[in-house]
């Protein structure tokens, strides 16, 4: 049993978000490109996983890979309204 209840979820929600940061960041892909990206890949997994005797698919997992993506999105959206709110009282008025 696991100290830390639904570690498995909080994995893949933080490997969802840490592979968007990346392919965000090196590709600048649109939003939904990247979504849809994402979105086929954890379906692959999960069909994967439903053919092997020591795995099972789950739904959850697909919704917790799809939180992450759009907590990457969140979280870009919310440092790019602090960023330009901070440079725009950086910015001296003229």
């Amino acid at each position: 049993m696991n100290a830390i209840p639904h570690l498995d979820k909080i994995g893949h929600l933080g490997s969802f978000f840490a592979l968007s940061f990346l392919t965000y960041f090196a590709f600048k892909p649109k939003w939904y490109v990247l979504t849809i990206l994402w979105s086929c890949y954890a379906i692959l997994i999960e069909m994967v996983q439903s053919q092997l005797a020591y795995r099972h698919a789950s739904l959850a997992d697909f919704v917790a890979d799809m939180l992450g993506v759009g907590l990457f999105y969140l979280v870009l959206w919310l440092y790019s309204k602090l960023f330009k709110s901070n440079k725009n009282l950086d910015t001296p008025s003229t």
